[in-house]
C-alpha cells in the first residue's frame, strides 16, 4: 500500500471514530444541562 492508502485506512476511520465520539459527547452534555435546568419550571 502506499502513503494514500495508508492515510486513507487509518486518518479516516480514526476521524470518523472522533466525530462520532464528540457528537455523542455533545449531545451527553446537553441533555444534562436540560434537565439540571429544567426550563419553564
Amino acid at each position: 500500500m502506499n502513503e494514500l492508502q495508508i492515510f486513507a485506512f487509518v486518518v479516516l476511520p480514526l476521524s470518523i471514530a472522533a466525530g462520532g465520539w464528540a457528537y455523542a459527547w455533545f449531545w451527553e452534555r446537553r441533555d444534562r444541562n436540560r434537565h439540571r435546568l429544567h426550563p419553564g419550571e
